[in-house]
Order: structure tokens, then C-alpha cells, then sequence
């Protein structure tokens, strides 16, 4: 069983898939086509890497690491990495509309930057920034959650895209809704 969310269904299950040298997947094993076959022993082909992949046909363009003795690793879903983390923010973020902008995603890499550095050489201000950050950031979140419920989406979304479960979300959420 491969990775699956209530959303989208069994129409977009992922998976990882082995990667030959040459970039294609190898035909299936005994009609398994799990990545872990492709190891190289009894005659099987050995691969070089892993890619995400989904039911509906969509493949990731990049590859992973193949970790042979740490199989949850390569998959990724227990670290939400590797495969996992492509197949869920590239292809199951856009079916969903949770895909952040590029622009977007760019400034938060270069403000964590920003504050890492500040931590080494200034401490103290790089605390300030941070609470500035953590602030305008949990004021931003309520005020997205507030649209969400007020364009009728349901928890289960809102759930999804902070990464949590509808319980967790409606829990920490819904007793505060921004109203002004």
C-alpha cells in the first residue's frame, strides 16, 4: 500500500519508484514492482535511485537517494522527505490548492537564512526578529484559517494544509476565528 490521502483518493495513491541507470523503471518482479526488489542480487537489476510516482501517471523529475538499509528513509514518509515530501507538494498540493507561490517560498528560505545568521553573530536580535516573525506568522495563520471557514472550507482542508489532522486543527482553530 502505497501513500493515500482522504482528499484525492485511490486515484492519486503514491509510491516510490526504483530508477535504472539510464532513468527509466524497470519492469516488474514476479509482477511487484516495489523499488526494494531492484537491489542486485538473484539476477534483478540494481537501481540507482528513487523518484515519486502516483496512479494517475504523474512522476516526479527528481530523484532520491536509495538508503538499502533503511527502507523507510528512501520512502520518505516517516520523515516526510525524499519521495513522499515531492509526491505530496508537488503533485498533491496543486490538486488540493495548497501550493505555496515560488516569490513566497523564496522569502521564508531567505528570512530562516537571515535569522540562522543572526543567531551566530547577534543573538539577541536575531530573539527580536524571531518574535517578530512568530507574531506577524501566527496572526497571518488565523487570519487564513478565518478566510478558509468563511469561503466554506471544511477542516479536513484546512487540516491538510497545516499538516495536521481535522481534529487537530478545528481544536487549536476554531474557538478563535479572526472577526476583525
Amino acid at each position: 500500500m502505497g501513500w493515500q490521502t482522504e482528499q484525492v483518493g485511490i486515484d492519486h495513491e503514491g509510491y516510490p519508484v526504483a530508477v535504472m541507470g539510464d532513468g527509466s523503471e524497470p519492469a516488474p518482479v514476479n509482477g511487484n514492482s516495489a523499488w526494494w526488489l531492484y537491489d542486485g542480487q538473484d539476477g534483478r537489476p540494481r537501481a540507482i535511485a528513487v523518484r515519486a510516482a502516483c496512479e494517475c501517471g504523474w512522476r516526479s523529475a527528481e530523484m532520491f537517494p536509495i538508503d538499502w538499509e533503511d527502507q523507510d528513509e528512501t520512502d520518505g514518509f516517516e520523515y516526510n522527505s525524499g519521495p513522499y515530501a515531492a509526491w505530496d507538494r508537488q503533485h498533491i498540493a496543486p490538486l488540493l490548492g495548497t501550493t505555496v507561490p515560488d516569490d513566497l517560498t523564496d522569502a521564508i528560505a531567505t528570512v530562516r537564512q537571515m535569522l540562522a545568521g543572526l543567531t551566530t553573530s547577534r543573538p539577541l536580535a536575531a530573539a527580536a526578529a524571531a518574535a517578530d516573525v512568530e507574531k506577524l506568522g501566527g496572526a497571518a495563520l488565523q487570519r487564513a484559517v478565518t478566510a478558509v471557514r468563511d469561503s466554506n472550507g471544511s477542516w479536513e482542508n484546512i487540516g491538510q494544509a497545516l499538516g495536521v489532522t481535522r481534529q487537530a486543527a478545528h481544536q487549536r482553530f476554531a474557538k478563535t476565528l479572526f472577526r476583525g
